[in-house]
């Protein structure tokens, strides 16, 4: 990911939205704290998708930090933390 300030990006545009369009995410910064990011385009097939998981309920979003899921997985046998400190052994 790339970072440039408001000013760099507006007197070289043509030359970043190219980088975005190869597929580079862009952080957009105001006196060094990032408040924007610049990101290739969806797929229309893939807007598409998601337009029909909002409009069916599936999906949300409104703005905020996802907070994960409502229901958690069970899962048996060892947690995940137990068998990293074994491999790491």
């Amino acid at each position: 990911m790339s970072s440039v300030g408001i000013r760099n990006l507006k007197n070289k545009l043509s030359s970043y939205m190219r980088k975005v369009k190869g597929g580079e995410i862009l952080s957009v910064t105001e006196r060094g704290r990032t408040i924007a990011y610049i990101t290739p385009a969806l797929d229309q097939t893939e807007l598409k998708e998601i337009q029909t998981m909002i409009l069916s309920g599936l999906g949300t979003w409104k703005g905020g930090k996802p907070k994960g899921a409502k229901h958690l997985v069970q899962i048996s046998g060892k947690p995940v933390s137990e068998l990293i400190i074994e491999e790491r052994r």
